[in-house]
This record gives structure tokens, C-alpha cells and sequence, in this order.
């Protein structure tokens, strides 16, 4: 018998606390119970962004709320530059063209960020907003968004971030860091059922927002807003995936977000000494700005590697994206992830690679 560890970039293993809280009988979304649910949730998410503006839940997954991050706060035209470091960042350069968006991309090679820097360069009076990603979960790099927002704060331009591996393992302060709209979903360090977006946006954000003219209506953040700080959704929201994200942002807010990130930065360690020793390294091209909640390494035999894991260990960890599915492996420390899980994987990733390298001879 072998017992499934989830090491995911995402969907992340689910606590069993917050299993037991989704068996129930479906409550009705306009109920003083579900509005008690609601409230308790954003009142936590504030907590988690560091934050006193509102994190409004969207029914959608990290992609619906990088859609209405564009469509709320820009208009078409608008000139905008997104760092383009893996999948996920050129997702909202594409997203942002979709719309009619003068995108300058900032392109970097696979393995590497992009700096403060190389950013404010392109920066001029007309620069509407800047997208970055915290955490590039396709290459396993994380920016400095606190770099980035000190940089953008006196501008005119919104600093929008995707936090989606982000936020909930790595540290991070909306306010402090002077973050203009940050987005998230649930299924990732938030350590609940996919299903759900979170989103935040500055008082600078809400000002673009009476400007923009895109059309809006299922992704509305005003109407989102308005509804959520009464408890309420707008629309039939996704009621069991919105229960158990308040579980397990409860268990977060338990632990205190600090502790959290303390955590993880603790077994990514694991991760990366371990393999280490069993001569894998890190795809990131510098160690300083390797992600802490997506572990990235180069190997050669990556398909190989992780199908063996799950087959004969039971250790699920996944592959990289696209044109790295080939040549890297994704570790994710992020969630609900222990101490012990990451031992399992050490054992087991040194059986597979020994079993790898001998095929070989």
C-alpha cells in the first residue's frame, strides 16, 4: 500500500479539516449563514494580504481575476508593460492585447527575473499600469515586489500583481509594499478546492476604475465590492469551494501568515539541500531569486522522473510548463505541505534517480 503525497505547483493538497467543512448539505447562497461565511472570509484574506482594503472573491480561477484586473482598471489603448518570465506572465500580456492594451513586453530568458531597473526604463508619464508576476511558477522564479512598488508609488501607473503561487507561502504586504492590485486563487498556498479568485485593489486602483472603459459585467469589481462588503455575491457564487477556502484561510490566519511563510521557507530548504546531494540543481539561473513555493530543477530525465515518483512511491509532483516539460521538475513546498511529506519525497526521489542513472550504464 502507498499513501498519495501532493507536492504540487497547484491544485495543492486539501487539509482534512477543510474536506469535513465542504460534507454538508449545500447552504443557500443569500442566507444569513453563507453571509456569515463570506464575511468571516474577507475579513481573513485582509489579514493574509496585509491589507485594509477590500479582497473580493470572485467565482473563476486565477485567470478570471487577472481578466478583471484589465478590464477593471484599464481602458483600450492604454499603455502598459508586462515582464514576460514564463507561461503565466505572458498570459496577462496576451490577456492585456486581448482587450486592445499597448503592451511593451519585457521578455527574459527562462530561469531569470526581471529587474526594477529594466522596468522603470520603459516607464514614462503615459505608462498606465505594470504588470509582474510574484512568483513564476513555470520557471520556479519569484520578483521583488516591494522593489517594484516602491519604484511605481509617485507614478500614474498601477503596479498589478499576480500572486496567484504567491501569496499564502511567500512573504507579502499589499499595503506596505504599495501593491495596486494583487490577484490569487484558491487552489494554491490559500490550500483550498480550485473554484475561486481573491482580489485587492488600492485606492489608486479604484480611481482608474471609475475611468475604465472596457465593458464589464460578470467580472464587475464595483458590483463584487459592493456585494462583498455586505456578505453577498453579486452571482450564484461557488459555494463549496468559498466554504472550504474560509477553512483553510482560517487555518493560515491560526498559524499567523508570518509563521506560514516561515514554514514553507523551512521545507523548500528541505527541498533543494536534498536534492542537492543527489547532484539535481535548481533551474533558477541565481539561487537569490528561485522560488521558495514552487521548487524548479533541471533534469533530463524530468518525465521519466516524476511518472516513476507517482507510479512506484505514490508522490505526486508535476513537470515543468511548455517548452520545459522536458528538462525540469516542479516540487511545490506551498499549502499543506509538512515536514514529513518532504522526507517521503527525498527517500523516494533518491530510488527513482539511482534507478534512472543505472538504466543508463
Amino acid at each position: 500500500m502507498k499513501k498519495n503525497i501532493m507536492l504540487m505547483a497547484g491544485p495543492t493538497a486539501i487539509p482534512e479539516r477543510e474536506i469535513k467543512a465542504m460534507d454538508r448539505q449545500v447552504p443557500f447562497h443569500r442566507s444569513k449563514e453563507f453571509e456569515d461565511i463570506t464575511k468571516e472570509l474577507n475579513a481573513n484574506l485582509k489579514k493574509v494580504f496585509k491589507t485594509k482594503e477590500e479582497v473580493m472573491v470572485l467565482t473563476g480561477s486565477g485567470t478570471a481575476a487577472m481578466e478583471a484586473a484589465v478590464q477593471n482598471c484599464f481602458s483600450a489603448g492604454d499603455e502598459v508593460i508586462v515582464a514576460v518570465l514564463g507561461v503565466f506572465s505572458a498570459r496577462m500580456a496576451s490577456m492585456a492585447e486581448a482587450y486592445g492594451l499597448n503592451v511593451t513586453r519585457i521578455t527574459k530568458p527562462n530561469g531569470e527575473v526581471v529587474t526594477v531597473d529594466e522596468v522603470m526604463a520603459h516607464v514614462t508619464e503615459n505608462t498606465k499600469g505594470v504588470f509582474i508576476v510574484h512568483n513564476e511558477s513555470a520557471t520556479g522564479v519569484t520578483c521583488d515586489i516591494q522593489a517594484f512598488g516602491e519604484a511605481l508609488k509617485d507614478t500614474g501607473a498601477l503596479l498589478v500583481v499576480d500572486t496567484v503561487s504567491g501569496i499564502g507561502a511567500l512573504e507579502f504586504a499589499f499595503d506596505d509594499w504599495h501593491v495596486d492590485v494583487a490577484f490569487a486563487s484558491s487552489q494554491k498556498a490559500l490550500m483550498g478546492a480550485p473554484g475561486t479568485a481573491v482580489i485587492c485593489l488600492s485606492q489608486k486602483a479604484w480611481k482608474a476604475v471609475e475611468t475604465s472603459t472596457l465593458p464589464k459585467f460578470y467580472l464587475d469589481l464595483k458590483l463584487a465590492k459592493e456585494f462583498g462588503e455586505k456578505g453577498q455575491h453579486p452571482w450564484t457564487p461557488a459555494i463549496y469551494s468559498i466554504i472550504g477556502l474560509n477553512e483553510s484561510v482560517k487555518m493560515i490566519v491560526e498559524e499567523g501568515i508570518d509563521n506560514v511563510v516561515k514554514r514553507n521557507d523551512k521545507l523548500s530548504k528541505m527541498v533543494v539541500e536534498g536534492m542537492e546531494k543527489l547532484g539535481i540543481h535548481l533551474f533558477a539561473k541565481d539561487p537569490s531569486y528561485a522560488s521558495k513555493s514552487v521548487n524548479t530543477f533541471a533534469y533530463d530525465k524530468s518525465p521519466q522522473f516524476v511518472s516513476k515518483l507517482a507510479e512506484e512511491y505514490g508522490v505526486q509532483i508535476y513537470n515543468g510548463q511548455a517548452d520545459l516539460y522536458n528538462t525540469t521538475f516542479r516540487v511545490g513546498t506551498m499549502g499543506y505541505v509538512c515536514e514529513t511529506d518532504i522526507a517521503a519525497f527525498l527517500y523516494a526521489a533518491e530510488q527513482v534517480i539511482k534507478e534512472l542513472e543505472e538504466g543508463d550504464k
